[in-house]
């Protein structure tokens, strides 16, 4: 982001660079290339790798990429599919069959999710306002993270009310006095046992930052296609990789099937300069494309994004302050007395710019742009768009874990009777770090995308574990109020299994 001291600060950076060799990504064909710094001209500097130089600590291997023969790992592919034969970075190459098993189930709920029905608008079928609860939430004032509990007479929702909002509801729902029926009384999920999702009320700056965030997505895809040169501009950043399963950048046909693009964009926290302090988006280029008001309108909205997610999940798990800081990666630096920046900084949570193109709207899962997954994440935040696409997975009451019975649901905006009601609305959907975390008690959330409209653009959050070495999860410690409620998808001993963890590591056992 432009600020007081960009232009010394990338000065600086280039000539320190000057002769330094570095692997990168293009996604010219999804092909990786590496690229030499020297003699680059600043529209095509990686201006990333200027900003990890402003450690004296930095080396070339901090920040580098290999090559496609030597990583099955594939930038461009959807955070929902991604496949890879990677080592872990963490695993300690201890068995781990418990948690391969976790992972297996979960593809088998996908699988399972596929015969459910899809009655969008017809009579009877499941609706948007029985099925996902609508929680009033806002930003924590002063940028400090606090243990609010928010019990009391508040108009916004109270942490019980958030964690029953993404707590499955199997236990609670009464069944039909008649008992040769398999009706249930409907319970907060309407007639599922709970999906993962909720929709969460902002208003105010809250919700002026998430209408800024979506104007910020729009600038970006209309510079884009200004010109050639801007689009050649994006072309030339491409996908390139931070670290293990940690990429950034612009894919202009994702996975080569002319269905979606993205623009993958990650935080360095806070760096200190005249006494002003300012996070980075990374890639740089996207502030030189789109201009210091809409780039700033994308940190107030990411930061809400982020605020939100961390409140959700800390109440959903109800952890204490260090618990919570310790395992959520919500885009802040832990040691803020430390000014060196190198790699590792690099948010693990990263915000997507999503783009879908070339579709025509179906009820076929056949021709999805995005079909049935879950995301490897604590939450999903998405910015309610304009355009429907969005499905989520709602299992019928009745079901077991692995039941096939229930609906797509769309998720839509709650009924409101005020004409002048100026509220933003997020769709928050569980991960499978939720679900893990929560022993059981939250489902992740299975979702897709059917094709919608070309043009439609979605903005999602991607609020995932700390990867530094100090994010170890301690389950008496972080999870203490947690760990012996065993929820509908519980899985015994799986977070015994995971104790002493680094929490990010568990991605890498997943996708394998």
């Amino acid at each position: 982001r432009a600020g007081p001291c960009d232009s010394s600060f990338k000065s600086k950076m280039k000539e320190k660079i000057k002769n330094t060799h570095f692997e990168s990504s293009c996604c010219h064909n999804n092909c990786r290339a590496a690229k030499t710094m020297s003699g680059s001209s600043s529209s095509s500097i990686c201006l990333v790798a200027l900003t990890l130089l402003l450690s004296q600590q930095f080396t070339a291997d901090a920040f580098s990429i290999k090559s496609v023969e030597q990583t099955t790992c594939s930038p461009t592919a959807p955070v929902a599919a991604e496949t890879t034969t990677c080592t872990p970075a963490n695993n300690e190459h201890k068995e781990r069959p418990l948690l391969q098993n976790f992972g297996k189930q979960i593809q088998q709920q996908i699988v399972n999710s596929k015969s459910g029905a899809h009655r969008f608008g017809m009579e009877g079928a499941y609706t948007s306002d029985e099925t996902f609860p609508c929680l009033d939430m806002q930003c924590n004032t002063g940028g400090e993270k606090k243990d609010n509990n928010n019990d009391d007479d508040s108009i916004f929702s109270s942490r019980r009310e958030i964690r029953d909002a993404f707590n499955e509801s199997s236990g609670t729902s009464s069944k039909s006095n008649n008992d040769n029926s398999d009706d249930y009384i409907p319970g907060i999920h309407g007639r599922s046992s709970g999906s993962g999702c909720s929709i969460i009320r902002l208003s105010g700056e809250d919700a002026a930052s998430i209408r800024g965030l979506t104007e910020y997505a729009n600038e970006f895809f209309e510079q884009v296609d200004y010109d050639d040169t801007n689009k050649k501009s994006m072309k030339d950043v491409g996908v390139f990789r931070i670290d293990q399963f940690v990429y950034a950048g612009f894919d202009e046909n994702v996975n080569d099937e002319g269905k979606m693009q993205f623009l993958d964009t990650r935080i360095l926290p806070y760096r200190t300069c005249n006494n002003y302090q300012e996070p980075t988006l990374i890639p740089l280029e996207v502030g030189e494309l789109v201009g210091e008001t809409s780039l700033s309108d994308a940190h107030k909205g990411i930061n809400t994004l982020m605020d939100i997610g961390y409140q959700i999940t800390s109440a959903v798990l109800e952890m204490q302050s260090d618990s919570a800081n310790k395992l959520i990666d919500d885009g802040t630096r832990l040691e803020e007395d430390n000014q060196s920046m190198i790699g590792s900084d690099v948010s693990n949570s990263y915000h997507r710019l999503i783009r879908y193109i070339n579709s025509q709207p179906s009820t076929d899962e056949d021709t999805a742009a995005f079909n049935s997954h879950v995301d490897s994440s604590f939450l999903t935040l998405i910015p309610m768009p304009k355009l429907p696409g969005l499905e989520i997975w709602s299992p019928c009451l009745k079901n077991g874990k692995d039941g096939q019975d229930g609906e797509w649901v769309r998720p839509v905006k709650p009924d409101c009777h005020d004409e002048e009601d100026n509220s933003a609305y997020i769709i928050a959907m569980a991960g499978e770090f939720l679900q893990l975390t929560s022993n059981g008690k939250v489902p992740t959330c299975i979702h897709r995308v059917l094709p919608p409209m070309p043009g439609r653009i979605s903005a999602p959050l991607f609020l995932r574990p700390r990867r530094g070495d100090d994010a170890l999860l301690d389950v008496d410690l972080d999870l203490g109020q947690t760990y012996n409620k065993d929820g509908l998808y519980n899985e015994p001993g799986l977070l015994d299994e995971c104790d002493s963890m680094h929490l990010w590591s568990v991605h890498g056992i997943l996708v394998n």
